[in-house]
């Protein structure tokens, strides 16, 4: 394959349940080596609570795999000082520190940006704390619901005679791991250039509120709170989600020009509708909004949500089947590229996602994640030069545990 962007660049990984490790992730699918610093002391969550398969095994976690692929894995207890001080010896050697616990835990350790650029000059350390250093809530931790919450995504989502709803999947764990990357590469790019190293921190909830629309700029220039729209726009008519053939099928409708709703109503033998004159501007259909989603869904309540889809789609009506997992891994031949199915040595088979990118045309490889403590002799042994024998003192004094 292509050389990849990051080849080169060790980063040791303090990481640990879901937005921290994606970050990592991002950057060792990229290249990057990246050492998980792990303890049997107090085990990655994600590890234990997840997806499994049918027959459950110790390594098999999907969750896990899914966000540590391309990275290794050691054990070493920071509750030992000299466990400590081997993580230091490993800082010396990397060029990123990652962590995304409480703002004050990796100085407690000894282990902050202060500590760890006084033996290596240069190093960029990143740390991704739920609520950021400053502010009142900075020792708060959480996770995901709660941060979706504060963030004003659920006061949004919704519609607006219910209760709000929350998004179902955790999106702020999907989103700061993206600007958790570009700030570890922008910071690579900026030593590359001057030598110097980087402090980097990231509030988990102040990258929640990044997913908020256009909400922000109601309330701030027009002191307008905005109500919850379900699938509605304010802008076109119709625009929803329409129950269709079988089980939980739906489809998505959106229409925006007076041809698309001319086209959606012939497909649908709804031509009675653009008989009306008043229903002809977006305007006209915004206001009858009600009644024209009650037409629509006697239409394509006995129709089959894919085929509906191919015809809208042929006659320029933008519309799309509301896809479950199902449809995205099996059905829709656009998953063909963007999952990967691996045989884990456990004696399964996983199917993991590939970055949403490529690199010179290509998919970069995917590798399982690492087994606790996997590569700890291999890579204390490379990088540190410790032998068998004091790999075996260490484990026998309690520090790679």
């Amino acid at each position: 394959m292509t050389p990849r962007p990051l080849a080169g660049v060790r980063v040791l990984d303090f990481c640990w349940m879901i937005a921290g490790p994606l970050t990592t992730r991002l950057l060792a699918d990229m290249g990057a080596e990246v050492i998980k610093v792990e303890s049997m002391a107090r085990l990655d969550r994600i590890r234990e609570v997840g997806v499994q398969p049918p027959t459950p095994h110790a390594e098999t976690n999907g969750v896990f795999n899914d966000c540590n692929t391309n990275k290794k894995s050691i054990l070493l207890n920071l509750n030992h000082a000299r466990g400590i001080q081997l993580a230091k010896e490993l800082a010396a050697v990397s060029d990123v520190v990652t962590s995304n616990f409480t703002p004050d835990r990796m100085d407690r350790w000894g282990l902050g940006y202060r500590h760890l650029s006084e033996v290596r000059p240069g190093i960029i350390v990143a740390s991704m704390p739920v609520m950021g250093s400053e502010g009142p809530h900075n020792h708060w931790r959480a996770v995901g619901n709660g941060v979706i919450a504060m963030s004003g995504l659920n006061a949004h989502t919704g519609y607006p005679d219910r209760a709000p709803v929350g998004l179902g999947t955790l999106h702020s764990d999907f989103t700061s791991p993206y600007f958790g990357a570009l700030a570890i590469c922008a910071a690579l790019h900026h030593r590359n250039k001057t030598g110097e190293g980087q402090f980097i921190e990231l509030a988990q909830y102040e990258a929640t509120v990044h997913l908020l629309d256009t909400e922000p700029l109601e309330y701030l220039v027009n002191r307008h709170d905005p109500p919850r729209k379900g699938n509605r726009s304010n802008r076109y008519a119709p625009h929803g989600v329409y129950r269709c053939a079988g089980a939980d099928r739906w489809i998505a409708i959106a229409i925006e020009t007076h041809n698309q709703w001319l086209n959606l109503c012939r497909v649908l033998g709804l031509e009675g509708l653009t008989a009306r004159p008043g229903l002809n501007t977006p305007a006209g259909r915004l206001a009858a909004a009600d009644e024209i989603d009650r037409a629509i869904e006697t239409k394509t309540a006995g129709m089959d949500d894919w085929a509906l889809a191919r015809a809208l789609q042929a006659a320029g009506v933008p519309a799309s089947p509301v896809e479950n997992v199902g449809d995205l891994v099996g059905r829709d031949p656009m998953g063909k590229s963007l999952f990967q199915e691996i045989d884990h040595p456990a004696g399964v088979s996983m199917l993991l996602h590939h970055e949403p990118v490529t690199w010179n045309g290509e998919r970069y490889p995917i590798e399982r994640a690492p087994f606790l403590g996997e590569h700890t002799a291999g890579v204390l042994g490379e990088l540190l030069g410790l032998d068998e024998h004091a790999l075996a003192d260490l484990a026998a004094e309690g520090v790679l545990s």
